[in-house]
């Protein structure tokens, strides 16, 4: 189960780290703290004892951390921990919805539409002829929160044969997926592996050469 998450996030020039925790069953509490500089300019604190009974809702607690945190994160993209204080909401905007109504639509879209990160955390390298166990992460630009549901393949491909399937699956509620493949000895010319992540419209690719170091990226 996720026990935390850790964001940092660029606002006006300043660099805000953004930790959220689940302090654990014996003090059910969700706590967010917001540093700029080393120093804790905000926090958070929201209890969950109504998760408790008949056992911990592992699946509620996670939705729920996630949640606190997701709104840390939109409080600092919106300002409100500036050191010259928040400016005035609808500053240059005309506008006769609530405050509520616009950080709602504001998750319901610019959140859930930030650009998918996708990284190889492992192997180091792809050799021919082995077995190889991989982990693939997958992240929200913003946020640096774990991706659900992103289809994972992998695809082989040389100068001679036509491109191989070697494994595909979906991250799960962790933004990982994990397995292993083989690669087949490349008798001809040099050999890549291909790593596609899509998430409905949004597809992030890498290209890993047979033989050389795996570069972590997104």
């Amino acid at each position: 189960m996720i026990t935390g998450y850790n964001t940092d996030v660029e606002f006006e020039g300043r660099v805000y780290h953004i930790q959220t925790e689940d302090k654990g069953v014996n003090n059910p509490v969700i706590e967010s703290l917001i540093y700029l500089g080393g120093e804790i300019v905000a926090s958070k604190r929201s209890a969950y004892q109504d998760l408790l009974p008949g056992g911990p809702d592992a699946k509620a607690l996670t939705a729920r951390l996630e949640e606190q945190h997701r709104r840390m994160v939109l409080n600092v993209r919106q300002g409100r921990y500036e050191p010259g204080g928040m400016k005035a909401f609808g500053a240059g905007v005309i506008s006769d919805r609530g405050f509520e109504e616009v950080v709602r639509d504001y998750l319901a879209t610019e959140m859930a539409a930030e650009n998918l990160q996708v990284t190889l955390e492992n192997p180091g390298r792809f050799d021919p002829g082995g077995r190889h166990d991989f982990l693939v992460a997958a992240r929200g630009e913003l946020t640096a929160l774990p991706v659900q549901g992103v289809e994972v393949t992998f695809i082989l491909l040389t100068p001679v044969e036509k491109p191989l399937l070697l494994a595909q699956g979906k991250t799960n509620g962790q933004g990982l997926y994990h397995g292993s493949l083989d690669i087949p000895p490349v008798e001809h010319g040099g050999a890549a592996v291909i790593l596609r992540a899509r998430l409905d419209q949004e597809k992030v690719e890498l290209l890993l050469m047979v033989g050389a170091a795996t570069e972590k990226r997104g």
